[in-house]
């Protein structure tokens, strides 16, 4: 089927949903130039994530005394990748898709926070969420806004650099409470957060849009099924192929930067009264 025809069945699914919900995955971001972590060249191909707490530098500073020595490299390229990034195209799409009253919820397994600036307003992040902190005395959370994150940053990066392990220890003493906080991420061999909310979702849903995932981290992988096993209508849009073309209605191998878009548009037309749903 051509890209115009699929485009238009995809819209006509959209435009006639009554709980739409979007399944986001690293290649939505990686159109915002967020490069993958698993994939050839991504971090954890260059860094070892069992050195770096599984990617939550506070919590591997915490245990030791000896700072790992890859760990300057990667704060600052995490730094530096996440302050150039900004919603793209996709993610600008499902915000519009969220103001029209059609998408119910965004499920995504990135920690960029680009959903949220793009304008979804329910958000599960099943791996967390690098622009918030959560304490590790009373669990409490504590929101960061940009240039809360990339002041914190620069000052983690510049104490790393100079090896002092109680400045960063003070450094990540933030909480009301006086605790210590931690990114609030999901780590190497920690459980998801939110997940049977993201489950609950994903059996609601009457249309399920599956966005640049491959499919492979679990358990946030298992929603595409709850969603069919649910009576759900799925769509699966990514660069990279059909990862779930066993159980999509629709699957389109495009860039949700570009094909979402299309589909939004020719969703607004139909709702507009442009054709029939």
């Amino acid at each position: 089927m051509a890209d115009e025809e699929l485009i238009e069945e995809a819209a006509r699914l959209i435009a006639g949903a009554k709980n739409l919900v979007a399944f986001s995955g690293a290649g939505v971001s990686a159109e915002s130039g967020i490069p993958t972590f698993r994939d050839p060249g991504g971090l954890w191909d260059r860094f070892d994530p069992y050195e770096l707490g599984g990617g939550d530098i506070f919590s591997a500073l915490l245990r030791g005394s000896k700072i790992p020595a890859s760990a300057t490299d990667f704060v600052s390229e995490m730094l530096d990748v996440l302050e150039r990034a900004r919603p793209n195209p996709g993610h600008l799409a499902l915000g519009e898709l969220e103001r029209m009253g059609i998408l119910r919820s965004v499920i995504t397994q990135n920690i960029d926070n680009l959903h949220r600036e793009a304008g979804n307003t329910r958000v599960i992040e099943v791996h967390g969420n690098i622009f918030r902190l959560a304490c590790l005395g009373c669990g409490g959370k504590i929101n960061l806004g940009r240039d809360d994150l990339f002041e914190l940053g620069r000052r983690l990066v510049e104490l790393l650099r100079r090896g002092d392990l109680q400045g960063l220890i003070a450094l990540a003493s933030r909480c009301w409470c006086g605790g210590v906080c931690r990114l609030d991420v999901v780590g190497f061999g920690e459980p998801v957060q939110d997940m049977p909310q993201a489950v609950q979702e994903a059996r609601r849903s009457d249309v399920f849009l599956i966005l640049g995932t491959s499919g492979a981290v679990y358990p946030a992988a298992y929603l595409p099924e709850y969603a069919k096993s649910a009576g759900a209508k799925l769509i699966e849009i990514n660069a990279t192929g059909c990862y779930f073309q066993e159980l999509v209605d629709v699957g389109i191998i495009g860039k949700t930067g570009e094909i979402l878009p299309r589909v939004v548009e020719r969703v607004r037309d139909l709702r507009a009264g442009g054709g029939e749903t």
